[in-house]
C-alpha cells in the first residue's frame, strides 16, 4: 500500500508542480512583456539620466573648477604683526635699558643716602662718647681735688708748705684737665670735618653716577623715539596696501566668478534644449506601449484560468485514488490487528504454560541452595574446632623460650664472676715469685668452672631437646587429627554436591524439553495466522492496484498536452508586445541622435570655457604674488633698516649702563668699606685710651705731693 500510495503522492506532486510552475511561466510571460515596454520606457528614462549625466558631469567640472584666487591681503597682515612685533621689541628692549640706567643713579643715590645716615650715625655717637669722656675727665679731676685735700689734712708739716703743696697739685689737677679737655675738643673737630668730607665725597659719587644715568636716558631717548614712530607709521603704511591688495583681490575673483557663472547659464540653457527633445517622447511612445502591454497581460491571464482548471481536473482525480487507498489502508490495519491480537493470544498461552514448567524446576533450585547454606555453616565449625587444637601451641612455645632464656642469663653470670676474680688480682704490681703460685691457683679454677659449664650445657641442650620433641609430637598430632577432620568433611561436601548437581540438571534437561515442545506450537499457530492475515492484504492490495496503474501513462500525456498550450499562449503574447517595442525603439532612437549631437556641442564649447578661465586665474593669481611680493620685499627692508640701527643703539646703551655701573659705584663702595672698618669710632677709642693713660698717671703725683 505504501508503494501505491507513494506513486499517487508522486503523479499528485507532478500535477501540482505543473500547476505551481504554470503561474511563475505566465509570470515570467508578464516579466517578458513588462520588460519589452519597461525596456523601451527605460530608454525614454535613460535619455534623462543621461542628461543629467552629461551635463551634470560638466556642471561639477565648471564648479569644481578653482576660481579662488590667493589673496595676498593676510601677507600683509603677517607683515604688518611682524612690524609691530619689531615696534614692541625695540620698546622692550628700550624699557630694559633704561631700566639699567636708571638703576644707576637710583643705585647710586640709595647706597649715598643710606652711607650719608651711616656716616651722620657714627659721627653722633662718637659725639656722644667724648662728650662722656669729658664729663668722665671733670669728675675725675674734682675727685682727686677731694682726695688730695683729705691726704693734705693728715700731713704733718707746716702751713704755707702745705698752702704751697695743695697749690701745687691743683695746678697739676688743671693743667690735665685742660690738656684732656682740649684733646677731646680736637677729637670732635676732627670727626666733625672727617664728616664733612666723607659726605662731600658721597654726594660727588653720586652725582656723578646720576649724571651718567641721565645721560644714558637722554640718549636712549633719542635712539628710540624716531624708530619706534617710523615702525608705526610703517604698520599702518602695511595695513593700508594689505587693504588695497585685498579689494584688487576681491574684484579679479569677481571676474573670474562672473565667467564661470557664464558657463554655468550655458549648461542650463542646454538642459533645457535637450528637455525639448526628450519630453515629447512620453505622449508619443507611452500609449502604444500601454496598449500591447494590457493585450498581452490579458491574453496570458486568459490562458492561466484555462490551463488551472485543466490542472484542478486531474488532480481531482488523483484525489479520488487517494481516498481509496485510504479507505483500503483502513482496512488493512483492521486486519493487521485481528491477525496480531491472534499470535498476541498464542504468545500468552505459551507464557503462561513455560511459567508452569518453571515452577518445579524453581523449587528444585531453592532446596539445592538450603542444602549449600547447610554444608557452608558445616565447614565454618570445622574450620573453628582445627584452630582449637593449635591454641595451645603458642603457650608451650612461650615456655620453652622463657627457660632457654634463663638458661642462658645463669650461665652468663656465672661466666662474668669468673673473669671479675680474674681481673680483680693485681698481678702487674706483685713480685712474680708471689705472682706465679696464684695465677696458677686461678688457672684450677678456671679450668674448673669451664669443666661446669660445658657439663651444664649439655644438660641444657639435652633438656631443650626433650622439650622439643615434646613440642613436635604434639604438632603432629594436631596435624593429623586436623587432616582427618578436613578430609572427613571435603568428602561429604563433594559427595552432597554431586547429588544436588545432578538433580538440577536432570530438572533443568526436563524443563528445557517442556519449554520446546510448547514454543514449537505457538510457533506452528503463529504461522497459519500470518499466513491468512498477508493473502487477505494482498487482495484488497491488488484491488486498488487496478486503479493506480493507468496514472502512469494518462498523467504525463495530459501534462505535456496543457505544457504545450501554456507555451503557444506566451509565445503569442510576448510577439505581440515585441511589435509594439520595435516601433517605439525607432521613435527614441531618432530622438537619441538629435540629443547626442546637441549634448557634443555643449561638451566642446564648454571645454573651452573651461580652459580659458584657468588661463584667466593662473595670470591673475601671478599677478597678484608679483605686486604682493614687491610691496612686501621693500617693507621688510625698511622694517629691517629701522629695527637694527635703533636695538643697536639701545643694546650699546644697556652694554654701556651695565659695563659702567662698577666704576661709578666704586667710590662709594670704598667710603662704604671705611664706614664698616670703624672710620669715625678710632680717633674716640684712641681719646679714650689717652684719658684714662693721663689719669692714672694724675694720682701717683698727687700722692707724692700729698706725702
Amino acid at each position: 500500500m505504501n508503494e501505491l500510495r507513494a506513486t499517487v503522492a508522486k503523479h499528485k506532486a507532478t500535477v501540482e508542480g505543473f500547476g505551481s510552475g504554470i503561474t511563475p511561466r505566465l509570470a515570467t510571460a508578464k516579466g517578458e512583456v513588462e520588460t519589452l515596454a519597461q525596456g523601451v520606457v527605460e530608454q525614454v528614462a535613460a535619455l534623462r539620466p543621461s542628461i543629467s549625466a552629461s551635463l551634470g558631469a560638466l556642471l561639477t567640472q565648471v564648479n569644481a573648477t578653482k576660481v579662488t584666487l590667493a589673496d595676498p591681503s593676510p601677507r600683509f597682515d603677517a607683515l604688518a604683526t611682524e612690524v609691530a612685533g619689531h615696534q614692541q621689541t625695540l620698546t622692550a628692549s628700550s624699557t630694559t635699558a633704561r631700566t639699567q640706567a636708571e638703576s644707576l643713579g637710583k643705585e647710586a643715590t640709595a647706597k649715598s643716602q643710606g652711607m650719608e645716615a651711616q656716616a651722620k650715625s657714627s659721627v653722633e655717637s662718637s659725639q656722644g662718647q667724648l662728650t662722656a669722656l669729658q664729663q668722665q675727665v671733670a669728675q675725675k679731676c674734682d675727685a682727686d681735688k677731694k682726695s688730695f685735700d683729705a691726704k693734705l689734712a693728715k700731713r704733718k708739716g707746716s702751713k704755707e708748705e702745705t698752702e704751697a703743696r695743695r697749690a701745687q697739685g691743683y695746678a697739676l689737677i688743671d693743667q690735665t684737665r685742660s690738656q684732656l679737655t682740649q684733646d677731646l675738643t680736637g677729637v670732635g673737630s676732627t670727626l666733625t670735618a672727617a664728616l664733612a668730607a666723607v659726605l662731600v665725597r658721597l654726594t660727588t659719587s653720586r652725582d656723578a653716577a646720576t649724571g651718567r644715568s641721565t645721560q644714558l636716558t637722554s640718549t636712549l631717548d633719542g635712539a628710540v623715539k624716531n624708530p619706534v614712530s617710523a615702525l608705526k607709521t610703517l604698520h599702518q603704511e602695511i595695513l593700508n596696501a594689505g587693504t588695497t591688495a585685498k579689494e584688487t583681490h576681491k574684484q579679479q575673483q569677481s571676474v573670474l566668478e562672473g565667467q564661470r557663472k557664464t558657463l554655468v547659464d550655458q549648461l542650463m540653457a542646454a538642459a533645457a534644449a535637450a528637455a525639448a527633445i526628450v519630453d515629447p517622447l512620453d505622449t508619443q511612445v507611452a500609449p502604444s506601449l500601454t496598449a500591447g502591454k494590457t493585450q498581452a497581460d490579458g491574453a496570458l491571464d486568459t490562458l492561466g484560468k484555462t490551463i488551472g482548471g485543466q490542472v484542478a481536473s486531474v488532480t481531482a482525480q488523483l484525489t479520488a485514488v487517494e481516498k481509496l487507498i485510504e479507505q483500503v489502508q483502513k482496512q488493512v490495519e483492521t486486519a493487521i490487528k485481528t491477525v496480531s491480537g491472534t499470535i498476541d493470544s498464542v504468545v500468552q498461552g505459551a507464557l503462561t504454560a513455560v511459567e508452569t514448567v518453571k515452577a518445579p524446576l524453581k523449587a528444585t533450585l531453592e532446596a539445592a541452595f538450603t542444602t549449600l547454606d547447610t554444608l557452608v555453616a558445616t565447614v565454618s565449625a570445622l574450620k573453628q574446632q582445627v584452630m582449637a587444637l593449635f591454641e595451645a601451641l603458642p603457650q608451650m612455645l612461650e615456655q620453652l623460650q622463657t627457660l632457654f632464656q634463663q638458661i642462658v642469663g645463669s650461665l652468663e653470670s656465672l661466666l662474668e664472676r669468673a673473669m671479675g676474680l680474674l681481673d680483680a688480682i693485681p698481678a702487674a704490681d706483685l713480685p712474680k715469685p708471689l705472682v706465679n703460685p696464684a695465677v696458677q691457683g686461678i688457672s684450677q679454677v678456671v679450668g674448673q668452672i669451664t669443666t661446669q659449664l660445658g657439663t651444664l650445657s649439655s644438660q641444657v641442650g639435652t633438656q631443650l631437646q626433650a622439650v622439643q620433641k615434646t613440642i613436635v609430637s604434639q604438632v603432629e598430632t594436631v596435624q593429623t587429627q586436623a587432616q582427618t577432620q578436613i578430609d572427613a568433611a571435603t568428602t561429604q561436601a563433594v559427595t552432597q554436591m554431586g547429588t544436588l548437581t545432578q538433580s538440577i540438571l536432570q530438572g533443568i534437561e526436563q524443563a528445557t524439553a517442556q519449554v520446546g515442545q510448547i514454543v514449537a506450537a505457538a510457533v506452528t499457530q503463529i504461522g497459519t495466522v500470518k499466513d491468512q492475515g498477508v493473502q487477505q492484504i494482498e487482495t484488497m492490495k491488488q484491488q486498488v492496484a487496478a486503479r493506480v496503474t493507468p496514472l502512469d501513462t494518462q498523467v504525463p500525456q495530459r501534462l505535456e498536452a496543457l505544457d504545450a498550450q501554456v507555451g503557444s499562449g506566451i509565445d503569442a503574447a510576448v510577439q505581440a508586445m515585441q511589435t509594439a517595442r520595435d516601433s517605439a525603439e525607432g521613435q527614441v532612437t531618432s530622438a537619441k541622435g538629435r540629443l547626442d549631437s546637441q549634448l557634443g556641442g555643449t561638451k566642446t564649447s564648454v571645454a573651452a570655457g573651461l580652459t580659458s578661465l584657468e588661463q584667466a586665474r593662473k595670470s591673475a593669481d601671478t599677478s597678484l604674488a608679483t605686486q604682493a611680493d614687491s610691496a612686501l620685499a621693500a617693507f621688510k627692508q625698511r622694517a629691517e633698516g629701522l629695527k637694527t640701527g635703533a636695538q643697536t643703539q639701545v643694546d650699546s646703551i644697556s652694554t654701556q649702563a651695565t659695563g659702567q655701573k662698577p666704576q661709578l659705584l666704586s667710590p662709594l663702595d670704598a667710603i662704604g668699606t671705611q664706614l664698616q672698618g670703624g672710620a669715625f669710632s678710632k680717633p674716640v677709642t684712641a681719646a679714650n685710651g689717652r684719658v684714662t693713660s693721663a689719669l692714672n698717671a694724675l694720682g701717683p703725683q698727687l700722692d707724692a705731693l700729698a706725702s
